[in-house]
């Protein structure tokens, strides 16, 4: 061998073993690397405009039934609540970015939610929608009495898309529980259309003497906890914690702490 080629052949050994060296030197950091550290808290997003779910109260906290729920399955999982309020149409939008990790705000699996985010199984139901009318007027008996009427709804809810789809009505979309009363007792709307546990709380304060409620035959909503589909791996997890939660009674009881069956 000529000592050209004894230089070449060495110069190539050594610019092999160095591209050798870099790979397995940032293989082993990569390797070796920790694991991101799991946040201590749950970051979860609620809209607490929809008493008994999520609303504030007087001390000026987000509390309600699904607020006290998500508590709960923080605490099993071990982990510290972090709460975000927005408008209820903006609360897939901030799972899909992955900012919040679960939605907690009376919100109904449907095929069109599912292709964004994830659902645990529902934890409450039986509550159908409801027909409110004034009163002084003439009770509606269903849905189809309220074609060429105006009617109120709550932006984004079930009630929203059910009306939505009934041809002939005039929908009103507000933000809040309380907005489509005012509406409905000034006349600007002639129906609320609502779940019924929406309108209990307005009805135990203000009483319900001045208004027709009147079920919708088969509408009854169910409710569950959604999941970022960025923070897939929590899913298992927060089943787990509501199954045990509805083992051993304590979502019966947060039921009749918000719900009692007697108002």
């Amino acid at each position: 061998m000529s000592q050209r080629s004894y230089v070449v052949y060495a110069a190539l050994i050594l610019f092999a073993g160095t591209i050798f060296f870099m790979w397995w030197r940032s293989s082993r950091d990569r390797w070796s690397a920790p694991a991101a550290k799991e946040p201590a808290a749950l970051i979860v997003v609620t809209n607490a405009e929809y008493p008994p779910f999520s609303f504030i109260d007087e001390s000026d906290r987000v509390v309600g039934f699904d607020i006290d729920v998500v508590r709960e399955v923080a605490k099993r999982m071990g982990k510290e609540l972090d709460l975000i309020d927005r408008p209820f149409d903006a609360l897939i939008a901030e799972l899909q970015t992955g900012r919040a990790q679960l939605a907690a705000a009376g919100m109904t699996p449907t095929p069109e939610r599912a292709m964004l985010v994830l659902f645990t199984k529902p934890y409450f139901g039986g509550d159908p929608l409801v027909i409110v009318t004034r009163k002084s007027d003439m009770p509606v008996a269903n849905v189809e009495g309220l074609q060429g009427n105006r009617v109120v709804v709550n932006e984004g809810f079930t009630a929203d898309y059910y009306m939505s789809a009934v041809p002939g009505v005039e929908v009103t979309r507000l933000a809040t529980v309380s907005d489509a009363f005012l509406a409905l007792k000034s006349g600007r709307a002639d129906a609320f259309v609502s779940a019924r546990s929406a309108v209990k709380p307005f009805f135990k304060i203000h009483g319900k003497d001045d208004y027709n409620v009147v079920p919708i035959a088969a509408t009854e909503e169910q409710y569950a906890l959604v999941v970022s589909r960025k923070h897939a791996d929590l899913l298992p997890r927060v089943q787990e914690a509501l199954d045990g939660m509805a083992a051993d009674g304590t979502l019966d009881a947060l039921k009749a702490k918000w719900m009692p069956q007697d108002d």
